[in-house]
């Protein structure tokens, strides 16, 4: 089961999150599925379609510079864990922060658990320093009330 989790989680990665391929969400995600993640700073996102809609805005205000570049995968049980980068150009508003042309390296780990073939949470931890602190100024408040 380890490989064949691995392959959805690389599909999930470089197609959905890299390229908000909404198809490899249909087929990777399931309905119930909960994401910690950064860009839902008031809470875990809930549901499939709550994810495609957080993934399709994030990837029109930064669209993919290059192709996610996994760095380091391994599984145990249920659970796949994947390191990997992303180059991706802010060239739309965000959060209301307007478009800099930059290019940002997102440096993350994502934990995912699956079931019955679908990812069910995936938990984010990142060293994305450059981009958070570009949005620091309107997702501070929201994390820090």
């Amino acid at each position: 089961m380890s490989d064949a989790n691995i392959a959805i989680v690389i599909r999930f990665i470089t197609a959905f999150l890299g390229k908000a391929d909404l198809a490899a969400a249909d087929v990777t995600l399931a309905p119930d599925v909960q994401g910690i993640t950064g860009l839902k700073p008031t809470g875990p996102i809930d549901g499939a379609a709550e994810y495609k809609a957080t993934i399709k805005e994030f990837v029109a205000a930064f669209p993919a510079e290059s192709p996610v570049e996994i760095i380091d995968q391994f599984a145990a049980g249920d659970r796949v864990v994947t390191r990997f980068h992303s180059r991706q150009r802010h060239t739309g508003a965000y959060f209301g922060i307007e478009a800099t042309g930059r290019v940002i390296l997102f440096d993350e780990t994502h934990v995912a658990r699956l079931r019955d073939g679908r990812i069910v949470e995936n938990i984010v931890s990142a060293t994305n320093l450059e981009f958070e602190m570009l949005m620091a100024p309107v997702l501070a408040p929201l994390i820090l009330k």
